[in-house]
């Protein structure tokens, strides 16, 4: 169910309304849970039991976890959660690739003939609860967290509809006590904030995304024989075209959530003012970016054991960071360049101060905006390798995104120009107001704030923009393949 459809709208209001109906907590807990399964059962019919016995191993061995006193019997019941999650993951993710994998070395070898791939489909939101449900398990066996209280809340918390199926990846420490005691309240305060972040994130999916998909999908179908300014304008169409449908699921969850009297962390915060690779990742998919920090990077060591480590434990954190995203070989080469580019950055600063270095010759405002341009060169150039799958076609993006020949085609770029006139406006229109964002702090908290009836003004404004300018076919979200 598309958060941009008329039928996930009616599911809303619904939800609301038998919310409002039931005024008693516990009431309102199933209905938002029986929800929740609901809603996941229309994405990925009976699959949903999956999601179900997730929740049910984890929330069982959180529980005896707490409840042990035997540091061995602690791992244990942790060791079979982990386990239990993750194969079902890596199963349902990953088995074609590894039988890919297999074929291909059988090949080389000689022997035959090769495996069968499995007829098996994607849970969809699979990567997301799974981590999800992880944290809880982990925390607990840490310390950090007490199990909740009631298998129901458990329940909501891995499936609650509007962040299940593309995040945020929610802890329990931040949702769980948002149940305790807590009569669902869908105030005029929650509602409004709630609808002003749908709004911004239907524009951001509606017009940007949806409208940029085409011209992307025409650019990478075949690139090989395009010229430079070609390949550059389709990385930056789908660097913005990925982060506009990524940051708008992630603003639609939000602003559900608040309806419903819940609140959710930020995902995005400005990305592409970036100054560095490490800034980046500070910036763009906070909660996977923290997931894999807290529960992967800082157990491997992270920075406390010396720099050769450090770099390997950033290689290995971002290689399987990027085949979370998915299993094929881009996801890898991509998860392997963000760790490289995180190594040589903590390489670099390790040796230059770049601040001494260069304030001698260039302003600290100049040396900022410096910054951030070779920093998003190389996301950019990074998101080449994310999009383009077939290797014949990445290598020639690469070139011509490095080797530039944009003075041997001007006649081109002209046409070029012409003929996607409206895609280049969007572009434009995305980087100005990505830098109006930039300097206009909490720019929805200032939308919220506006006065009822110019707030009211503002949403009409956006549904005549989205009337006018969202595209006649509805595309999934990218994240949803993840």
């Amino acid at each position: 169910m598309l958060f941009n459809t008329i039928q996930f709208a009616i599911f809303i209001i619904l939800v609301v309304l038998a919310i409002e109906l039931f005024k008693k907590n516990k009431l309102q807990l199933i209905i938002l849970t029986l929800a929740s399964y609901i809603f996941y059962y229309f994405d990925s019919g009976l699959l949903f039991v999956l999601l179900l016995f997730t929740a049910s191993l984890d929330f069982f061995c959180g529980k005896k976890i707490y409840e042990s006193k035997s540091v061995k019997r602690k791992k244990i019941l942790l060791l079979i959660s982990i386990i239990g999650s993750l194969g079902i993951l890596a199963f349902f993710k990953y088995a074609n690739f590894t039988i890919d994998i297999a074929n291909h070395i059988a090949d080389i070898f000689g022997i035959i003939p090769p495996l069968k791939f499995l007829n098996i489909l994607l849970p969809v939101g699979i990567s997301f609860y799974t981590f999800q449900s992880m944290s809880y398990t982990i925390d607990i066996y840490r310390g950090e967290l007490k199990p909740a209280d009631s298998f129901l809340k458990y329940m909501l918390f891995i499936a609650f509809f509007p962040q299940l199926v593309a995040g945020p990846i929610v802890r329990a420490s931040h949702f769980l006590p948002q149940l305790h005691n807590k009569r669902i309240l869908i105030l005029g305060k929650n509602l409004k904030m709630g609808m002003t972040y749908i709004s911004w994130g239907l524009v951001k999916k509606l017009i940007f995304a949806d409208n940029i998909a085409p011209f992307v999908n025409s650019i990478f179908a075949d690139p090989v024989g395009l010229s430079s300014f070609n390949i550059i304008m389709g990385a930056l169409a789908f660097g913005i075209q990925i982060y506009c449908d990524f940051s708008a699921y992630t603003h639609i969850a939000i602003g559900c959530a608040r309806i419903f009297g819940f609140t959710f962390l930020e995902n995005f915060n400005k990305p592409y003012f970036a100054r560095n690779p490490s800034d980046f990742w500070r910036r763009w998919h906070i909660s996977l970016s923290t997931w894999l920090k807290d529960y992967l990077y800082i157990p491997l060591g992270g920075s406390r054991k010396g720099k050769v480590r450090t770099y390997l434990n950033l290689m290995i954190t971002m290689l399987l960071g990027g085949l979370w995203h998915g299993a094929a070989w881009n996801f890898v080469v991509w998860g392997a360049y963000q760790g490289g580019l995180l190594a040589i950055h903590k390489f670099i600063t390790n040796k230059i101060n770049f601040r001494d270095f260069f304030g001698k010759f260039i302003n600290e405002r100049n040396r900022n905006i410096l910054s951030i341009i070779i920093a998003q060169y190389f996301v950019f150039l990074g998101w080449l390798i994310f999009r383009v799958r077939d290797s014949s076609h990445l290598l020639y993006s690469i070139k011509k995104f490095i080797i530039v020949d944009f003075f041997s085609s001007i006649p081109g770029i002209i046409s070029f120009c012409l003929q996607n006139k409206f895609i280049i406006f969007l572009i434009f229109v995305f980087f100005y107001l990505h830098i109006l964002s930039y300097k206009i702090k909490n720019i929805i908290e200032r939308i919220n704030s506006l006065n009822l009836k110019y707030w009211f003004l503002y949403i009409i404004f956006i549904i005549l923009l989205l009337l006018v300018f969202t595209p006649n076919l509805n595309t999934a979200f990218i994240y949803f393949q993840f």
